[in-house]
């Protein structure tokens, strides 16, 4: 009889561990004194050896839960902290870091075959070229470095949610997300109701639809987006359940309400066009008019009674100016009319007007990471006037513009094989991923989340989870979980599998 064991296979200590724990100790007593030394003499290398010992505690505990500290970092609607690190002409965020250890962590525990790790790969030296194609040109140095940093961290975010899925902690990692989920949604409810200020962006909307109501755009609406798009999607598929929608469908829907987004729409509508078609079938189509009419009878029902009972009350009032904002900037906002006469719509093709000259300037190569494609406007020290010169919302011309046909190539292999595995693969999950990767990938046309911090993180983990995903059921652990589903007997974590 031959017993193979799988990453979460438990086993029993022997000598060799025991001395390992003591030896491990050691190193923690010692990291202790050391931490009190330097923390008398410097706060800021006491801070990074006890954030250091605080990571060794991590690893020795469960590797995988570095993976949950980074979600938190980089996903969580925090109050506005200094969570940066100016290194020369590279900002690195604490949750980059988190990210890069849990990867190293991940990488003994899932132990895949170096080849699986190819497409992250290509990319990833695809983006080192450019970035010393940009530097060799004379570009902005902060600026090529902070573009970089993001492309890779998108990178980052493929090779984590790779692990993740392939070592078995699918189910952990959506608990972890509903944390982050409940948490934010909390905090994006306080800063919506007293003001407080929170990482990211806080603009009011009273001049463009007439109510006063504030637009918060935190680290947490790209996470969001990508629940909520992947509950849908399962749905659709007849794979969620009422606990997934509570547990994370209810705080994502928050989140994505109070950021008063437009292409929230488009990414929905996106996913569930490529779940359709992917399986499609009458319960398919049937399950989608559900969900339609489900989410109408919901909003039609509830909206009303809450405002009712509310009356004129301070609460009442807030909800009734959210509505009215929402239904003016999002609903009302979709349409021809409203488009050609939005401030943004006009800006963003004042923007490719200048990204499509500056394509024509260097079609196959472009002009490398940091390149100003357009001159400074507006007043100084605004975003026009300062990143807005190399940033554009349209990242697919903004690549062009970088990187030209050959980066677009390198990245259309960094997108596209994942979602097209997955789409084939015979999984659910792999078609929730699928579709929620499809989703993101088209909003990057108005909404660059490989430009943005932690945005660029989801999109490379939506895709490294239709890679991983796309492989057969039996070959990942726990992949039912974002579903809310209970794993399907092929698809269980064994702690022993037997043959004879």
């Amino acid at each position: 009889m031959i017993t193979r064991l799988t990453p979460e296979t438990p086993v029993a200590p022997t000598g060799r561990n025991s001395a390992a724990r003591f030896a491990a100790a050691a190193v923690f007593l010692l990291g202790c004194f050391t931490v009190g030394v330097f923390a008398v003499r410097s706060t800021t290398e006491g801070l990074m050896l006890i954030g250091a010992l605080g990571c060794f505690v991590v690893y020795l505990t469960g590797p995988q839960r570095m993976a949950w500290i980074a979600m938190f970092l980089a996903f969580a609607s925090l109050p506005a902290l200094h969570l940066v690190k100016q290194i020369g002409p590279l900002s690195v965020y604490a949750y980059q870091v988190a990210v890069l250890l849990a990867i190293l962590f991940l990488i003994p525990v899932a132990r895949l075959r170096f080849s699986r790790y190819a497409v992250p790969l290509i990319f990833l030296l695809a983006v080192f070229f450019f970035t010393a194609m940009g530097t060799v040109w004379g570009n902005d140095p902060d600026r090529t470095f902070r573009e970089a940093s993001f492309l890779c961290e998108m990178a980052a975010g493929f090779v984590l949610a790779l692990l993740v899925v392939r070592a078995g902690f699918a189910s952990e990692s959506v608990r972890a997300m509903s944390v982050v989920l409940w948490f934010s949604a909390g905090m994006v409810m306080v800063s919506s109701l007293t003001g407080l200020q929170l990482a990211g962006r806080a603009e009011s909307l009273q001049g463009e639809t007439g109510v006063a109501a504030m637009r918060i755009i935190t680290a947490t609406q790209a996470p969001a987006l990508a629940v909520l798009t992947a509950l849908v999607v399962a749905q659709i598929l007849g794979r969620a359940k009422l606990s997934a929608w509570l547990a994370l469908g209810l705080p994502a829907f928050t989140i994505t309400a109070l950021s008063f987004s437009r292409h929230a729409l488009l990414a929905l509508a996106v996913a569930a066009v490529v779940a359709i078609a992917a399986k499609f079938s009458w319960a398919v189509i049937r399950r989608t008019a559900v969900v339609a009419v489900a989410a109408i009878a919901v909003v039609a029902a509830v909206i009303p009674a809450a405002l009712f009972l509310l009356q004129r009350s301070p609460a009442g009032i807030w909800l009734s100016e959210q509505l009215n904002a929402f239904s003016h900037r999002v609903f009302d906002g979709v349409s021809t009319t409203a488009l050609e006469a939005d401030s943004s719509t006009l800006a963003r093709l004042h923007e490719n007007t200048n990204l499509w000259r500056a394509i024509a300037e260097s079609p196959l190569f472009g002009h490398g990471l940091g390149y100003a494609y357009q001159l400074p406007f507006g007043r100084p020290g605004d975003f026009t006037a300062t990143l807005g010169t190399t940033y554009a919302h349209n990242f697919y011309l903004w690549l062009l513009v970088k990187a030209g046909i050959v980066g677009i190539a390198v990245f259309a292999l960094f997108a596209l094989i994942p979602v097209v595995r997955a789409v084939r693969a015979a999984a659910a999950e792999a078609t929730i991923a699928a579709a929620v990767s499809a989703g993101l990938l088209v909003t990057c046309v108005v909404n660059p989340l490989p430009l943005e911090p932690a945005s660029a993180l989801v999109l490379g983990m939506a895709l490294g989870a239709a890679m991983a995903f796309s492989r057969s059921a039996a070959a990942v652990p726990s992949a039912a979980a974002l579903a809310g589903q209970p794993p399907a007997p092929s698809t269980v974590p064994t702690a022993a599998q037997t043959s004879g």
